[in-house]
């Protein structure tokens, strides 16, 4: 039985609980807007999604001027620095609406893909 059966009718409160763990050893599904999607869909969203990281950051997230590569840093780093330009620890004109608008789990999604990058 699958965690989209096993949460049928459930309340949201358990269903965001449930989004983010796995039942008896079944990875944890990609969510996008809520739904479930197969991974391919997932891939194919986090790169549409890194895409308007490459206007500031550069092609692939290497910047050639100012503004700091995202390219092979470590995904914690960018964690972390978009959990404090969300929070507004971090101030930033740019990146604290671009960080108002993505989920925790697009956050890991950009921050796995661009520490992938070399």
């Amino acid at each position: 039985m699958t965690m989209k059966h096993l949460l049928f009718g459930a309340s949201s409160a358990a269903m965001l609980l449930f989004s983010h763990s796995s039942l008896a050893g079944e990875a944890a599904p990609c969510l996008i807007a809520g739904w479930e999607n197969p991974a391919s869909v997932c891939a194919a969203h986090t790169k549409t999604i890194a895409a308007t990281c490459f206007i500031c950051h550069g092609p692939n997230g290497k910047s050639n001027g100012a503004i700091p590569s995202l390219a092979g840093q470590d995904k914690a780093n960018i964690l972390g620095a978009m959990h404090d330009f969300k929070s507004g620890k971090r101030e930033s004109t740019v990146m604290q609406k671009y960080a108002l608008g993505y989920t925790d789990s697009e956050y890991e999604a950009l921050a796995a893909y661009f520490s992938a990058i070399k």
